[in-house]
């Protein structure tokens, strides 16, 4: 009897596991927030435009995903609805604190008060891009640990980062170097292990070096 060859490991094969899958979905959620950076960069939207009315709409997205957040802690019923549509996509933490989607949004509002247009729209990309990709490479491919997370993911965040900030230095007065830089930071914030939520910690720690380096 012939014995059959050995089975070879499948390059793709991680993004068909259950948990690839429900990150992807996650993460897709997260990356429709690029369309924040991109209006703050191209104004290809009629409205928003000015700072005050990124303010306006940054504010006002933020206090309903607040308010949204304190019923699903507190109301059976809304908590039975996000476990019913999102129950594998919400984080331990997430199920009686606020989402990440939340914090999302409070960076876009911090960023867009502190930093110039262009910084705040760099940082919010890297926040977006680089989270979401550090995420799904590190899952599929993380082998090498780095802290609570993996060298593949901060590479796969950095890929993300390097892309961004090329196009951010391209459409905006915002230097290569000083993108490149706040790349660069993004990344290791995204890695270590802070005690604040990558959203606001990459966000604000990305958008700090950009507007240090801008003078």
């Amino acid at each position: 009897m012939s014995v059959p060859e050995p089975r070879l490991p499948q390059p793709l094969e991680p993004l068909r596991t259950p948990q690839w899958l429900t990150e992807a979905r996650r993460k897709a959620i997260h990356a429709s927030f690029l369309v924040l950076p991109l209006q703050l960069l191209l104004e290809w939207l009629p409205w928003p435009r000015t700072r005050g009315e990124f303010r306006l709409l940054f504010l006002g997205l933020t206090a309903a995903a607040v308010g949204l957040d304190v019923l699903r802690i507190h109301e059976r019923r809304v908590r039975t609805f996000f476990r019913l549509f999102f129950g594998g996509m919400i984080r331990e933490h997430e199920r009686t604190g606020l989402l990440g989607s939340t914090y999302l949004l409070l960076a876009a509002l911090i960023a867009i008060e502190v930093f110039p247009q262009g910084v705040a729209a760099a940082a919010l990309g890297f926040t977006v891009l680089g989270d979401a990709a550090g995420a799904l490479v590190g899952r599929a491919w993380g082998r090498h640990k780095v802290f609570h997370k993996s060298l593949e993911g901060a590479l796969g965040c950095l890929a993300a980062c390097l892309a961004w900030a090329g196009f951010v230095a391209a459409v905006s007065p915002v230097p290569w170097p000083v993108v490149l830089a706040g790349a660069v930071v993004a990344t290791l914030v995204e890695v270590l292990p802070i005690p604040l939520d990558d959203n606001l910690g990459i966000t604000l720690a990305a958008g700090y070096t950009m507007r240090l380096l801008l003078g």
